[in-house]
Protein backbone atom coordinates (compact mmCIF):
# COMPACT_ATOMS: atom_id res chain seq x y z
CA UNK A 1 0.00 0.00 0.00
CA UNK A 2 1.29 3.38 -1.47
CA UNK A 3 0.83 7.05 -0.28
CA UNK A 4 -0.38 9.04 -3.20
CA UNK A 5 -1.07 12.69 -3.01
CA UNK A 6 -2.93 13.63 -5.87
CA UNK A 7 -2.45 17.83 -7.18
CA UNK A 8 -5.28 19.09 -9.05
CA UNK A 9 -7.12 21.87 -9.50
CA UNK A 10 -10.14 19.76 -10.59
CA UNK A 11 -12.07 18.41 -8.24
CA UNK A 12 -13.64 16.10 -10.34
CA UNK A 13 -10.69 14.38 -11.70
CA UNK A 14 -8.96 14.08 -8.57
CA UNK A 15 -11.63 12.29 -7.42
CA UNK A 16 -12.03 10.09 -10.27
CA UNK A 17 -8.25 9.29 -9.75
CA UNK A 18 -8.55 8.77 -6.19
CA UNK A 19 -11.17 5.98 -6.71
CA UNK A 20 -8.94 4.17 -9.34
CA UNK A 21 -6.02 4.44 -7.28
CA UNK A 22 -7.85 3.38 -3.83
CA UNK A 23 -9.21 0.31 -5.77
CA UNK A 24 -5.88 -1.02 -6.49
CA UNK A 25 -5.06 -0.25 -2.61
CA UNK A 26 -3.11 3.22 -2.68
CA UNK A 27 -4.10 5.97 0.19
CA UNK A 28 -4.67 8.86 -1.09
CA UNK A 29 -5.17 12.31 -0.52
CA UNK A 30 -6.05 15.45 -2.60
CA UNK A 31 -4.53 18.99 -2.64
CA UNK A 32 -6.78 21.32 -5.17
CA UNK A 33 -3.67 24.15 -5.08
CA UNK A 34 -0.49 23.65 -6.52
CA UNK A 35 0.64 26.38 -5.25
CA UNK A 36 -0.11 25.37 -1.31
CA UNK A 37 0.54 21.77 -1.67
CA UNK A 38 3.91 21.59 0.69
CA UNK A 39 1.53 21.81 3.68
CA UNK A 40 -0.48 18.58 2.83
CA UNK A 41 2.43 16.97 1.48
CA UNK A 42 4.65 17.77 4.79
CA UNK A 43 1.92 16.24 7.09
CA UNK A 44 0.66 13.53 4.47
CA UNK A 45 4.19 11.86 3.48
CA UNK A 46 3.54 10.43 0.14
CA UNK A 47 5.15 7.56 -1.67
CA UNK A 48 4.41 9.45 -4.97
CA UNK A 49 3.01 12.78 -5.69
CA UNK A 50 0.57 12.90 -8.95
CA UNK A 51 0.60 16.49 -9.89
CA UNK A 52 -1.38 18.40 -12.89
CA UNK A 53 1.68 20.30 -14.28
CA UNK A 54 0.44 24.11 -15.69
CA UNK A 55 2.87 26.50 -16.53
CA UNK A 56 1.82 28.83 -13.92
CA UNK A 57 2.39 25.88 -10.83
CA UNK A 58 6.44 25.51 -11.60
CA UNK A 59 7.29 27.60 -9.09
CA UNK A 60 6.05 25.48 -6.51
CA UNK A 61 7.59 22.02 -7.54
CA UNK A 62 11.30 23.36 -5.60
CA UNK A 63 9.42 23.94 -2.37
CA UNK A 64 7.16 20.90 -2.71
CA UNK A 65 10.19 18.39 -3.30
CA UNK A 66 12.16 20.14 -0.59
CA UNK A 67 9.18 19.15 2.12
CA UNK A 68 8.62 15.70 0.78
CA UNK A 69 12.66 14.41 -0.57
CA UNK A 70 13.61 12.02 -3.12
CA UNK A 71 9.88 10.91 -3.70
CA UNK A 72 8.86 10.67 -7.47
CA UNK A 73 6.81 13.16 -9.49
CA UNK A 74 4.17 11.77 -12.30
CA UNK A 75 2.62 14.93 -14.16
CA UNK A 76 -0.31 15.41 -15.98
CA UNK A 77 -1.20 17.65 -18.38
CA UNK A 78 -4.11 18.22 -20.74
CA UNK A 79 -1.80 19.54 -23.89
CA UNK A 80 1.24 17.92 -24.96
CA UNK A 81 2.80 21.60 -25.66
CA UNK A 82 2.99 21.85 -21.48
CA UNK A 83 5.56 19.43 -21.20
CA UNK A 84 7.54 20.64 -24.73
CA UNK A 85 7.80 24.00 -22.96
CA UNK A 86 8.93 23.03 -19.59
CA UNK A 87 10.64 20.19 -21.33
CA UNK A 88 13.88 20.50 -19.18
CA UNK A 89 12.19 21.12 -16.10
CA UNK A 90 9.78 17.90 -16.40
CA UNK A 91 12.70 15.53 -17.61
CA UNK A 92 14.35 16.73 -13.85
CA UNK A 93 11.64 14.76 -12.70
CA UNK A 94 10.27 11.01 -12.59
CA UNK A 95 7.37 10.81 -15.50
CA UNK A 96 4.15 12.65 -17.24
CA UNK A 97 0.81 11.63 -18.48
CA UNK A 98 -1.30 13.07 -20.86
CA UNK A 99 -4.85 13.76 -19.72
CA UNK A 100 -7.22 12.20 -20.14
CA UNK A 101 -5.59 9.05 -19.53
CA UNK A 102 -7.19 5.32 -19.43
CA UNK A 103 -7.68 4.51 -16.39
CA UNK A 104 -5.19 1.21 -17.40
CA UNK A 105 -2.46 3.02 -18.22
CA UNK A 106 -2.71 5.66 -14.97
CA UNK A 107 -1.91 2.61 -12.96
CA UNK A 108 0.44 0.96 -15.20
CA UNK A 109 2.48 4.51 -14.90
CA UNK A 110 1.84 4.86 -11.33
CA UNK A 111 2.99 1.22 -10.44
CA UNK A 112 6.33 1.78 -12.68
CA UNK A 113 6.84 5.65 -10.40
CA UNK A 114 6.49 3.60 -7.62
CA UNK A 115 8.76 1.04 -8.26
CA UNK A 116 11.45 2.51 -9.52
CA UNK A 117 11.63 4.38 -6.60
CA UNK A 118 11.94 1.65 -3.78
CA UNK A 119 14.98 0.59 -2.74
CA UNK A 120 16.58 -2.85 -4.85
CA UNK A 121 16.01 -4.90 -1.56
CA UNK A 122 12.40 -4.59 -1.26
Amino acid sequence: MSRILIVDDDPQLGHSLERVLRREGHVCQIALDPMAAAEPAALFRPDLILIELQPDHVSALPQLQDVVGPVPFLFMAGHHDDFARLGDLVRSYDDWLAKPAAPQEFVVRVRTALRRARPASD
